[in-house]
Formats: C-alpha cells, sequence, structure tokens
C-alpha cells in the first residue's frame, strides 16, 4: 500500500537549504513599499535532477505552542493573504543543474496595517507512476514578511497575559500561562516567573517559553501578530506547600510589559491543574 509521508521544510530565518531534488533561495522575504501598488519578488528554485515543482499560495497563522500553520490561500476568504499576491508562473520544469526564476508581486491593501505573514509554498510535482513504497515529498515554504506600515515609528505594542496554572511534577512545580499580541507587529517575547514566599523572600527564578522556544533552545518566544502562545516553565525543586507570591515579567519586542502579581497556593494533593482567573494587560511601548 502506498504510504506518502509529507515533510515540510519551514524556516523564517536560515537563508539557504537543500533537500529533496531541488533548492530554493531565499527562504524568506521581506516586502515593503507604497500600498495599491504592485512591489515585485522573486526566488530562484535550482533543480538537483530533472522534474517539476508547483507553487501555490498559503496564509500563515501561529498556533499556540508557537509553531507557524499553514493553510492554502482561498480568494474566497477576504481575509486570505491570496487576495494579496500574484504568482507569475504556478509551475516549473527544470532540468537536472539548471534553476528557475520565480516571480510574483504583493499589492498591499490602502486599509490594512501592521506586519503580516503569507507563504509561496515549492512542492515537487511527482507522477503517480513515480510514486512506489514511501514517498517523500518536500515542501519549502518560501516566507512573505509584508509590512504594511508607512511610518517608520515605532508601533505601539499591546498585549495581555492570562491563565496561570501550574501543577506537582517529579522534581518541582510545572507552570504555565498564555501571552496574546495584540499588537500589529511581531515581537521577540522574553518572560521571567520570580516565586516568593509569605517573607517575600524569593524561593526561584525560571524562564516561560513556547515549546517552539524550548525545542530550539532559543532565549526567547517569537509572538507574530495578533497570536496567542501557551507559555510553560518548570521550578525544578520541591519547595514547600503554601502560599506563595506569583510575578511575571514579560519584555515583548524590547519593551516591558505590564507585570502579572498573583497570590497561590502550592498544594500537592490538589488540582493536577488550577487555572487562576487574574491576568494582565496593557499598553507599552511607543
Amino acid at each position: 500500500m502506498l504510504r506518502i509521508i509529507l515533510l515540510i521544510l519551514t524556516c523564517l530565518f536560515v537563508i539557504n537549504t537543500h533537500a529533496g531534488e531541488f533548492a530554493v533561495a531565499p527562504l524568506v522575504i521581506n516586502i515593503e513599499g507604497d500600498k495599491n501598488t504592485r512591489i515585485p519578488f522573486e526566488f530562484t528554485i535550482k533543480a538537483k535532477k530533472t522534474g517539476k515543482v508547483t507553487l501555490k499560495i498559503y496564509d500563515l497563522n501561529q498556533v499556540e505552542t508557537g509553531h507557524m500553520g499553514f493553510v492554502e490561500g482561498d480568494k474566497e476568504i477576504k481575509s486570505s493573504k491570496s487576495n494579496w499576491i500574484k504568482i507569475k508562473d504556478t509551475q516549473y520544469s527544470i532540468k537536472g543543474g539548471e534553476f528557475r526564476l520565480a516571480k510574483g508581486y504583493v499589492k498591499i491593501p490602502s486599509k490594512a496595517k501592521g506586519q503580516h505573514l503569507a507563504a509561496i509554498m515549492v512542492e515537487e510535482d511527482q507522477k503517480e507512476a513515480d510514486k512506489k513504497g514511501i514517498t517523500v515529498n518536500v515542501r519549502y515554504a518560501v516566507v512573505l514578511k509584508i509590512n504594511a506600515q508607512k511610518s517608520k515609528k515605532r508601533i505601539r505594542s499591546r498585549t495581555k497575559f492570562e491563565n496561570l496554572s501550574f501543577h506537582k511534577v517529579k522534581e518541582g512545580w510545572e507552570f504555565e500561562g498564555y501571552f496574546q499580541n495584540l499588537s500589529k507587529i511581531e515581537g521577540l517575547l522574553n518572560t521571567q516567573l520570580q516565586l516568593r514566599n509569605k517573607d517575600k523572600r524569593l524561593v526561584g527564578r525560571f524562564s516561560l517559553k513556547t515549546l517552539s522556544a524550548w525545542q530550539r533552545n532559543e532565549e526567547g518566544s517569537m509572538v507574530y501578530p495578533g497570536s496567542r502562545v501557551k507559555l510553560f516553565g518548570t521550578l525544578d525543586k520541591d519547595i514547600a506547600e503554601g502560599v506563595y507570591t506569583v510575578r511575571i515579567k514579560n519584555m515583548f519586542n524590547e519593551r516591558n510589559q505590564p507585570v502579572f502579581r498573583h497570590e497561590i497556593t502550592l498544594k500537592e494533593n490538589g488540582n493536577k491543574k488550577r487555572p487562576d482567573q487574574a491576568d494582565a494587560k496593557g499598553l507599552a511601548g511607543s
């Protein structure tokens, strides 16, 4: 029975890479220009051996783990970036060792604000007759980072931290909460949780990050406009049950955000997770 493994190779910060039977560069294109005008872009596709590739437009959205989700663009959906982007050719036949220059343009609507993400997915176009046994389909996502801001003035950031919860783990306590970027800009988030006892003595300090940031061993979590991500981290030592004060500091886009403060009761035999309704939100930066 035919088994197909879908391998999506995506990267927001790597300039070039190779896999499968072709290579694509660059993998990130910054788009800036006047609204309602055609802003051109291009990238190269090089074949390791003769074959075909197809190009499709995808919308990007960040899921709560911090990873990027890809959904094929639909012009019937008003918010889809497929209404902004035009690709000159959607299919290429390339001989081994040769390359093609893929071209297109972005037309930013007049009412658009802030920063936006889209992708051109480049995929091997394999014939059914060639698909024997286990087939690996290789996709590259050429990410378009579209800046719809006319002014170079720093955009005010708006964020929210909420739904703190915690539970006992083997050698300590795990905490998690949700951070929402209500701004029109992306930014790097650095979050630190401090825990103090009833005498106000610091008993623990550690980072909260997205799953994506932990997996990549990154210092902070990248959060894109409008995204809501889950942050978590562990106090890797046992401390006595009792009442403690949690203080969470979020620095987003190089600006301090409103500090989250809340009193909690650590109890090993309590509920596995106990969400608290306290939150912190507000404006920061200029």
